[in-house]
């Protein structure tokens, strides 16, 4: 007999339903300044998002720092949620005709629509955000925190968290930031056991909690017991398969996990995707440049809970000194 579903799960799962039917494709927002229409669009920034603002990961915090550069330098906003790939030239097109000083794409799947609109628009600046590619067009900037210093920490943690030997990262799907994310992951386990098989697989969506859950599922059966997902919205369906099986562990990404499921997630590495939202809509990133804001920047924080042992606590912290020194051979 299947087991229940875990009543955290059931929650979660019934609000993401909800949201997702009220969510909008075409939803904006804005906080306009008085004076001039070219007054009001001095500073101004738009935001187009694959997934929605209120996933509570990726899109939402992103989307909460431009909140926060808004109140604070009161300039014009907008944004657009769950852009598909089709509509991507055109909204972010949309917007550079609207008069927006800044666009920003939240996502690796918006580098060939960016390029595309920033070369027809020189005299205003793009962000291909969670990147590290311009295209070497001179008003694209890249910028993203850095996902190889999460994987690595995660790596360790994971490490000294299995007792089967084997982990495994999950995923929507692969783009170079979640490559450098794997690569880092595999590096800090071997360099705790070698012996330790390490796997990596996406589910095709970020958002999708059933498939998340599935993909888990899979995994639990084949003998993984610590599982590390960098997932938006789906996140909690990797929570729900380790919260129904015995033995398992969640080591989060992104978000802290532990406020969703205490019981079975034994530290996260933390995005700070509030404060990149915040420095590339306040203009502090525009110089056609890429930009990794790892542990030394406060991209990245590491959090830990009683059932990482002593010995895994040390290592991490160890860990994070070696990344802020920067003696760790991984991409940054």
């Amino acid at each position: 007999m299947k087991r229940k579903f875990s009543a955290v799960f059931a929650l979660i799962l019934a609000f993401s339903l909800v949201m997702t039917g009220c969510g909008s494709k075409g939803a904006s927002g804005s906080a306009a300044a008085s004076g001039s229409k070219d007054d009001a669009m001095k500073g101004s920034v738009a935001m187009v998002m694959p997934g929605l603002i209120t996933d509570e990961a990726f899109n939402q915090y992103t989307y909460d720092g431009m909140v926060r550069a808004s109140k604070e330098l009161g300039i014009k906003t907008a944004y657009r949620e769950e852009v598909s790939q089709d509509e991507q030239v055109e909204v972010i097109r949309q917007f550079a005709q609207q008069g927006y000083e800044i666009i920003i794409g939240q996502g690796g799947q918006f580098g060939e629509a960016l390029q595309t609109v920033a070369k027809e628009y020189p005299d205003k600046q793009f962000v291909f955000s969670v990147a590290t590619d311009t295209g070497g067009v001179p008003n694209l900037t890249a910028a993203t925190v850095s996902y190889s210093h999460a994987g690595y920490l995660g790596g360790i943690m994971a490490a000294y968290t299995t007792k089967t030997k084997k982990v495994a990262m999950v995923t929507g799907e692969w783009y170079d930031p979640h490559r450098q994310m794997e690569a880092s992951f595999k590096k800090a386990v071997a360099s705790v056991d070698p012996s330790i098989q390490v796997t990596a697989i996406t589910t095709g969506s970020w958002s999708d909690v059933t498939k998340a859950r599935e993909a888990s599922l899979a995994l639990i059966a084949d003998g993984y017991d610590v599982l590390f997902p960098c997932l938006d919205a789906a996140f909690v369906g990797v929570l729900a398969a380790a919260q129904d099986s015995k033995d398992v562990k969640v080591v989060g990404a992104v978000t802290d996990m532990s406020k969703v499921a205490p019981d079975v997630t034994v530290g996260s590495v933390v995005f700070n995707w509030e404060e990149l939202g915040y420095q590339e809509s306040a203009g502090k990133l525009l110089d056609g440049k890429s930009h990794v804001l790892g542990m030394a920047e406060n991209g990245i924080t590491p959090v830990m809970s009683d059932m990482l042992s002593a010995d895994g606590k040390a290592a991490v912290d160890k860990a994070v000194e070696a990344l802020k020194a920067g003696t760790v051979e991984i991409d940054p």
